[in-house]
């Protein structure tokens, strides 16, 4: 008897420890989950899903491959890529029509050891040395030199500001100084009142130029109008001042029926007797 309840005492207290173990496995695990759940939520929130980029097809211009080698650095840079080989991948997904061409050309040299490309800079340098034009950059500077303002100020401003992408390495001051030849005298004058040391700021104060002169405009348009309707008014009012004042007339009406008036004179149709006759038929 003795001995079946030290089994039973000792059984009971197996029981109590494995059950310990089981609780605190399970915390742990709750542990764990909670610690994974968090990593792969703050993971969802660094990715960032870019919907429309837009693709090179073999264009020269030297403004669309530039936007788009800036486009996809900047994405790589988003995604977190920074293996060189997923960056030069991830970027010729991005390719059609002739460019995929000219890159399946480019694996056959690398696999026959006549061309290495091993970053993503190589890659750039090599898309922009086949698809760019040799003189882009001579091209861009003659738009600037032979850029003049034709038409409106704000035109003239958005079309220098477009080539400007182009030359980025030409000095600001050359800048500032095509910008202002370029600009006609009226604007032109304007421009160097401000004394602007900077392209930016000869923006602004062109920018500044056309707001005054429009609202300049405005202003004068408006007093013009008003101080016309006054005029107008002023002048109706002397007119029915000056005239004569009218006794007001009955309007008569064009039908009237009276009753009151002597019966009508009964006449023939066919010969005007005063007669009655047979009806038409």
């Amino acid at each position: 008897m003795a001995e079946s309840l030290a089994m039973n005492r000792s059984l009971s207290d197996l029981v109590k420890i494995l059950q310990d173990e089981v609780a605190e496995l399970w915390a742990s695990n709750q542990r764990l989950l909670r610690t994974n759940s968090a990593s792969s939520s703050q993971g969802r929130t660094n990715r960032i899903d870019v919907q429309h980029l837009v693709k090179y097809s073999s264009s020269r211009d030297a403004r669309a491959i530039d936007n788009f080698l800036f486009q996809v650095d900047y994405y790589l840079d988003l995604q977190n890529v920074v293996e060189e080989d997923l960056k030069i991948k991830t970027t010729t997904m991005l390719l059609e029509g002739d460019a995929v061409a000219w890159w399946r050309r480019k694996m056959l040299d690398i696999e026959n050891g006549d061309c290495t490309i091993r970053t993503f800079d190589d890659f750039r340098k090599q898309l922009k040395g086949y698809f760019m034009l040799v003189n882009a950059e001579m091209h861009a500077y003659r738009l600037v030199a032979n850029l003049k303002q034709t038409g409106a100020l704000r035109d003239y401003i958005r079309a220098y500001q477009k080539i400007m992408l182009d030359v980025s390495m030409m000095p600001e001051k050359d800048k500032l100084n095509w910008f202002i030849i370029g600009l006609q005298s009226w604007a032109q004058a304007d421009v160097e009142r401000s004394n602007p040391e900077t392209l930016e700021q000869a923006y602004v104060a062109a920018e500044h130029f056309v707001d005054t002169q429009r609202r300049s405009y405005t202003d004068t348009f408006k007093s013009t109008k008003e101080s016309d309707h006054d005029d107008r008014r002023e002048e109706r009012h002397d007119n029915r001042s000056e005239s004569s004042p009218q006794k007001p007339t009955d309007r008569k009406p064009f039908f009237r029926k009276d009753n009151n008036g002597p019966p009508r004179e009964v006449t023939c149709w066919v010969c005007g007797g005063r007669h009655a006759c047979l009806p038409k038929t």
